[in-house]
């Protein structure tokens, strides 16, 4: 895998926010974002989660950040 893939991988992966949600919240995230994403399956929301769709755009990506900011956290882009 050359960087060039690998930086805009990561750059639309929302993993590092869901590793700091609280166990107890993790459902109640899961579930606001596969709403957001339009998503039912766990499959397509791990691919979202992991930045492996490239269709995610601006307004989404603002909901999501949204979403993790009520739960106290600021920069949920990442690994």
């Amino acid at each position: 895998m050359n960087n060039e893939t690998k930086t805009q991988t990561t750059t639309r992966a929302f993993r590092k926010g869901l590793s700091e949600v609280r166990v107890k919240d993790v459902p109640a995230v899961k579930a606001e974002i596969m709403d957001i994403l339009g998503v039912t399956t766990k499959q397509s929301f791990i691919r979202y989660a992991d930045g492996k769709v490239a269709n995610l755009d601006v307004e989404k990506a603002r909901r999501i950040e949204a979403v993790f900011a009520r739960y106290g956290i600021e920069n949920c882009w990442g690994d």
